[in-house]
């Protein structure tokens, strides 16, 4: 990766020219030959210092205001996971995607405030005139910290400095540990644990509140990082690991889930169930959904723990409750209310992800947070009964839904979905589909982040509903709402990048 490369990456990036840093990143690819995590290197290592906060809540006109600003690097890495969905020809259109979207990603706690232009002062209606000065550069790029101790004792100090918020010695302290190879895997792990475990206990009545972004941000940095390589990816963990540690900070609700696996299984706190191995029958799994959906959260969390205790296996209730996050989309009606249903349905991938590659002990805990998060989201949005599908009406074809998600029609585009499904249409064709469509839209990683967390979870869940995991991003494409100029980015690569 030469510096000249990065330097003209982060002069279009600070230019907020979102033409000129995607053609960068083209000509990277297709003209000078470089691989894309290279590529992706240079481009995250320009980006990396304008793109943190001091904090993720702020406060204005004496009310509290949220400030989420991982999104550029949750785009790579999505984009990163989603290329081989795409049909052939199509695999730099996501990256293509999230790269236009990095120069209106930057400095988002000014954004905020009006004080510098990109995608979230627009969605909040601001229209600021280009300033005289640069982002600023909230948090300062460290050197590796390499202290004593055996990886365990290392591990627990990186986990203390983030949890006490301090961003400079978590940074410091995982660039210390990442420099040894035979202790990536499990610092890989370690980082995912800590994003699962900061989750607020309700977004009912609430702003400041991470939504599930903690584990999301930690899944970015982890598969970002195998992509690139743990030696190149200095941007990535200059981007996403000391905001980690950024505020304000949610551990209460697994302290609630830890003292209920403690007083539940005092002989090992629940640690042992890892070894159950009883799968849920189909009428079982419907009862967890509804469950889940509509109970109290005493009632959904007494029902898990009774399950755990009756030998049924981690990843079964997993799996289930990944559908219980699906049936959220499937329920919304309303478009705002979508990104409620969409945060949790990412948080559960990412959870599911976990607990089918760690050894943790600690994986039945995750599952209560999975729980509540979804009983949250569907309290808060009225979400306690099935929609109905609507009845299709002309050609069932994956051309037809295209054009019914383009439409925005979501009671269309939804039984399209079902109907292709049900008729017994090739799964791989309506992946590659529902991949594109989801590509030719410019609205920062929302519309291609769900579309791969379905399609990673339906290849992996055991349930007789698994293909409402591939109705649920069709019914979000369609109805999530966008941003102006969200087809730029695709108009251009049909017109240039598209012809290489």
């Amino acid at each position: 990766m030469s510096d000249r490369a990065v330097a003209q990456l982060t002069e279009a990036i600070l230019e907020r020219d979102p033409v000129r840093t995607t053609d960068l990143f083209f000509q990277m690819v297709r003209r000078e030959g470089r691989s894309l995590p290279n590529a992706l290197a240079a481009v995250t290592k320009a980006e990396a210092p304008f793109v943190n906060v001091p904090c993720h809540v702020n406060v204005r006109d004496g009310s509290i205001a949220l400030v989420n600003n991982d999104h550029t690097i949750l785009g790579l890495r999505t984009s990163v996971a989603l290329r081989p969905f795409v049909p052939p020809g199509h695999e730099l259109l996501p990256l293509l995607q999230s790269v236009w979207y990095i120069p209106a990603g930057l400095d988002i706690w000014n954004q905020l405030l009006g004080k510098y232009p990109g995608r979230y002062a627009t969605m909040k209606g601001m229209n600021v005139p280009p300033p005289s000065y640069g982002p600023v550069v909230w948090q300062q790029e460290q050197e590796p910290i390499v202290e004593e101790g055996t990886l365990q004792e290392r591990l627990h100090q990186h986990m203390i400095a983030t949890m006490t918020g301090d961003a400079r010695r978590a940074h410091g302290l995982f660039l210390g540990i990442a420099q040894e190879p035979s202790s990536r895997a499990a610092l890989r792990d370690h980082l995912l644990f800590l994003g699962l475990i900061d989750l607020q206990d309700t977004i009912i009545g609430r702003k400041a509140r991470n939504t599930g972004h903690k584990a999301l941000r930690a899944r970015a940095v982890a598969d970002l990082t195998e992509f690139i390589g743990w030696d190149q990816a200095q941007g990535v963990h200059y981007m996403g690991v000391p905001d980690m540690a950024v505020g304000p900070l949610y551990y209460s609700l697994y302290d609630a889930a830890c003292v209920v696996l403690a007083a539940e299984f005092p002989a090992d706190v629940g640690k042992g169930l890892t070894a159950n191995q009883g799968v849920l029958k189909p009428g079982e799994v419907e009862e967890l959904i509804a469950l889940v959906t509509t109970a109290t959260q005493d009632e959904v969390w007494g029902r898990l723990t009774a399950l755990l205790r009756a030998g049924v296996s981690v990843r079964s209730i997993g799996d289930t409750l990944q559908i219980a996050a699906a049936e959220l989309i499937l329920r919304t009606t309303v478009p705002r209310q979508f990104t409620d249903a969409q945060h949790a349905f990412d948080y559960c991938n990412v959870a599911n992800y976990w607990l089918r590659s760690t050894a943790s002990p600690y994986q039945a805990r995750v599952l209560y947070l999975m729980a509540n998060f979804i009983n949250d989201a569907a309290r808060a949005n009225k979400l306690l009964s099935p929609v109905p599908f609507a009845e299709v009406t002309g050609a069932v074809s994956l051309e037809a839904l295209d054009e019914a998600i383009l439409a925005f029609d979501i009671p269309r585009a939804t039984a399209l979905a079902r109907a292709w499904l049900a008729s017994g249409g090739d799964r791989a064709a309506y992946q590659a589909a529902v991949a594109v469509t989801a590509c030719k839209f410019q609205d920062d990683p929302h519309n291609q982040k769900i579309t791969h967390s379905s399609f990673e979870e339906y290849s992996h869940n055991s349930t007789h509903l698994r293909d409402r995991l591939l109705i649920a991003p069709v019914r979000l494409l369609a109805g999530w709402p966008k941003m102006p100029g969200e087809r730029e980015c695709f108009a251009r690569w049909e017109k240039e990048w598209a012809r290489g």
